[in-house]
């Protein structure tokens, strides 16, 4: 036969062999099918960045004079509502040329506001009226759909005639003028687990591609009986697995684009993607398109390397070689060597450092566990008739079931090590913000500040109130921080302070800084200075925990008669209060007594109702790297149960020899479940070493400590062992048929 006919021959055996060859190619179909939807994703990462980078470049200001452009007056302030940020924009312009912002072809007119669409619908959702009056303005248009940073983002253009402390712009469209460490950190962290995730793919498409391996050995016997040679049968057998894969890369493409069109509805941490994020650069494309084929040819006739076939019947090899141990060491050694040197998270080079380190440790894993399976099982010796038929199955052949479990550990590394990093640094950052024992904290400008508290203090429910005035006096901390000097009565100084028995003219602060009769120079908010004269000798204190002093930090506290000839109009004011109506919405209320205000007065509530934006961002990327390790998971399952219902097809002959020997079925049970569990613990003892490793390695992302999520690794290990339990429960049916004296007959 010609290559073409040999081709067509492996066409006709993968469709029309039966109802064996139609069920085998549908698994197929399906398996390198999902395994492709998440290599398009996966290839997509490129063009996301790229996306992001123009969205995050055109909306961001440019503050450099541009001859005959007339400046505009800009001012970004955030609210919330029940939990969601609300960026408030306002703009002033100074000419008729003054720069437009993206997303809309004007400027908005005093008393109008421009919305995204997300808060449109926000505002159209809203039943309670709470919402309609944090936006200081007539709704006059929308801000144009992929102009925004994230399809949920909730933006508002405000007109303005009167704004303060406002920023000159000159034009949009401009590098930003600062990348948050924060948001970098999470980058890196995302993207090795991108590589965690999609190594098993990897994987889980060879082990597929092995589907019906005993029956492809009995059909290339009969055609080597038939006078095929050797290369025949390998363009045959690569034939036959192309189709599959030809199949899988079409419903993979499907997957995918199903999933693109539905992208906007996904957040990624407090971020989303537009369905024209999801776009994979045409290299990798074709590199897919080429990849999975050949990866499901060279898979297929690697499992006949030890494979010898005849026109009598097919022999294969039964002594492995023996493993070897320096070249799997390599991966581990690099990767030590390439994390060792601290480059700094913040530079491009420490970031793909640590990034190309921690993946060169989890590529040890599926190098190791081999050998270390080969070690282990060959020292073993004894136990039950079931343990001991496991032993030898995995003596003979130890590489097929630890490839599958190799995948599933490099899953389990990564995301040990990726939930303990997000984690710790959740569980940090709630703490910072979470400390105020579910107070409200309002800030505002000395110019609005009394008309602001006095419409807090008329909220229905308010109560329990702490006022601060801040300003800035003469001489620096030791860390270059110019000293806080605040002003409250005695009743707040009592409440948030360890002081005691105050009296108005009283003042706080450390002798060794202050003493009676100083002379010193007040700072306001203006940069006007008012001389000052120490009345008293100060007394020292310190802030209790829930403060409105701890949440300032003020070097020097004074009460109002001590600094009685100091002008406080441009003082800025700190409030604390508490809601005692138990009104879910209380803060809500609170926020829009000062909406009129907007720009000039900030709400902060960080009690239990949410965390902090950074907590929140590092929660939601730890749901979902957790989504995609149990996604990921269960396509290593489904390898594990194409390998088992495999094993159980290849050794009916041995099973049915068993069990008219006497072995009872649930021995032959118990012994597939250890074939798997074996090397299954072997591997997330190594996965957690290697987990805590790369945790331990990444703490510097955020210079925190070594916190290792102890319950995502019980989670993540119970999944394991549950899929293991669940593989060998679906074999049982198989191993009952195999099991029957009848597979002994032969003809």
């Amino acid at each position: 036969m010609t290559g073409r006919e040999d081709l067509m021959l492996g066409f006709r055996l993968a469709v029309g062999g039966g109802r064996g060859s139609i069920v085998r190619l549908v698994l197929s179909t399906v398996g390198i099918g999902l395994a492709v939807a998440v290599l398009l994703i996966g290839a997509s990462a490129g063009t996301i960045k790229e996306n992001r980078d123009q969205r995050t470049f055109a909306a961001s200001v440019r503050s450099e004079p541009i001859p005959g452009v007339a400046p505009l007056d800009y001012s970004a302030t955030t609210t919330d509502f029940r939990g969601q940020a609300i960026s408030l924009v306002h703009l002033r312009p100074t000419g008729p040329n003054s720069p437009i912002p993206p997303g809309v072809d004007r400027l908005p007119a005093p008393g109008e506001v421009f919305l995204s669409p997300k808060l449109a619908e926000l505002v159209t959702a809203d039943t309670s009226g709470l919402l309609r009056p944090r936006l200081p303005g007539k709704p006059a248009g929308l801000i144009a759909a992929e102009t925004t940073l994230n399809p949920n983002d909730l933006v508002a253009y405000v007109g303005t005639d009167a704004m303060r402390d406002a920023r000159t712009v000159y034009g949009f469209g401009a590098e930003p003028g600062y990348h948050a460490l924060i948001e970098n950190g999470i980058l890196i962290l995302l993207l090795l687990g991108l590589f965690v995730l999609l190594t098993p793919v990897f994987i889980f498409v060879g082990t597929v591609s092995r589907l019906g391996g005993a029956a492809r050995d009995r059909r290339l016997a009969a055609l080597r009986l038939a006078g095929s040679s050797l290369a025949q049968l390998r363009r045959i057998t690569a034939a036959e697995s192309l189709v599959g894969a030809a199949a899988g890369l079409v419903v993979g493409t499907a997957l995918f684009l199903l999933f693109r069109g539905t992208a906007a509805n996904f957040q990624v941490f407090r971020f989303g993607l537009y369905p024209d994020d999801l776009t994979p650069s045409w290299p990798l494309v074709v590199l897919i398109v080429l990849a999975v084929p050949a990866l499901t040819v060279a898979t297929a006739w690697a499992s006949q390397r030890h494979l010898v076939v005849e026109p009598l019947g097919v022999v294969r090899e039964t002594a492995p070689p023996k493993r070897r141990l320096w070249w799997r060491l390599l991966p581990v050694v690099i990767g030590i060597l390439v994390v060792a040197p601290d480059f700094g998270v913040a530079s491009e080079l420490g970031r793909w450092a640590l990034i190309g380190g921690a993946a060169l440790l989890m590529v040890g894993i599926p190098a190791l566990l081999p050998w270390l399976l080969e070690r282990v099982v060959s020292r073993i010796k004894g136990g039950p008739p079931s343990f001991q038929l496991a032993i030898r199955r995995l003596q003979s052949d130890s590489g097929t079931p630890s490839r599958v479990v190799a995948g599933l550990c490099v899953v389990l590394a990564g995301a040990i090590a990726l939930q303990s990093l997000l984690a710790g640094q959740a569980a940090m950052e709630a703490d910072r913000h979470d400390d105020t024992g579910g107070r409200i904290t309002v800030y505002a400008d000395g110019s609005v500040a009394d008309r602001a508290i006095a419409a807090v203090h008329a909220v229905p429910g308010a109560a329990d109130f702490q006022v601060l005035r801040s300003l800035f006096i003469e001489g620096k901390r030791q860390d270059g921080m110019l000293v806080l000097i605040a002003v409250a009565d005695c009743a707040t100084i009592e409440a948030t302070t360890t002081a005691t028995g105050c009296r108005d003219g009283d003042v706080f602060a450390d002798p060794s800084f202050l003493h009676k009769g100083q002379s010193a120079k007040i700072t306001d908010n203006d940069k006007r200075e008012q001389p000052w004269i120490v009345p008293v000798t100060p007394r020292p204190f310190e802030a209790k925990p829930s403060g409105v002093a701890e949440t300032l930090l003020p070097q020097v506290l004074v009460t109002p008669a001590s600094v009685a000839g100091v002008d406080l109009a441009a003082a800025l004011v700190t409030a604390s209060l508490r809601g005692t109506t138990g009104n879910p919405d209380f803060v809500e209320l609170v926020r829009n007594s000062v909406a009129p205000y907007s720009g000039q007065v900030t709400v902060a509530a960080h009690q239990g109702e949410r965390a902090s934006t950074e907590a929140r961002m590092f929660d939601d990327a730890r749901d979902i790297l957790l989504g995609g390790a149990l996604f990921v998971l269960l396509l290593a399952g489904v390898s594990l149960l194409v390998l088992a219902q495999e094993q159980v097809r290849e050794r009916r002959r041995a099973l049915g020899a068993l069990s008219a020997t006497g072995v009872p079925v649930r021995v032959i049970v118990r012994s597939l479940l250890w074939q798997n569990g074996i090397p299954l613990l072997l591997g997330i003892a190594l996965a957690t070493a290697t987990g805590i490793a790369v945790a331990a390695l990444g703490k510097r992302l955020f210079w925190d400590g070594l916190y290792v999520d102890w319950s995502a690794v019980a989670l993540l290990a119970a999944a394991a062992v549950a899929m293991v339990l669940l593989v060998t429960a679906s074999t049982v049916p198989s191993v009952r048929s195999a099991a029957k004296t009848e597979n002994l007959r032969t003809e």
